[in-house]
């Protein structure tokens, strides 16, 4: 139960940074997620729950699993964006490669 805990709780703080636009924070907390669910992943098919837990773990899902959405839902436009923003570096560089000597030429 304790890595569901934990995941869902990195997954509000992921959240919080994507919703203040914290980009650079993002990876660390994400590998400690993934960490967090390798560990589970280990550790799951050695423990047996009562119901209490399941249920417990049913709502730590479902609570992962929408907070996931809303991650994406703020990420995705902006990897969109950065997507643009390369592709446009990459004109550009493109662009310079072929015309930027006669433009320094005169310079």
């Amino acid at each position: 139960m304790h890595c569901y805990e934990q995941i869902a709780l990195l997954t509000e703080r992921m959240l919080m940074l994507a919703r203040t636009g914290q980009w650079g924070a993002l990876p660390a907390l994400e590998a400690q997620c993934r960490d967090t669910v390798d560990r589970l992943k280990a550790i799951e098919p050695q423990e047996t729950l009562d119901e209490w837990q399941s249920a417990r773990k049913y709502r730590l899902l479902s609570q992962i699993n929408s907070i996931y959405t809303d991650i994406r839902s703020i990420v995705m436009p902006q990897l969109a964006k950065l997507g643009a923003v390369m592709k446009s570096l990459e004109l550009r560089q493109s662009l310079h490669k072929a015309y930027g000597q006669a433009d320094d030429a005169l310079l």
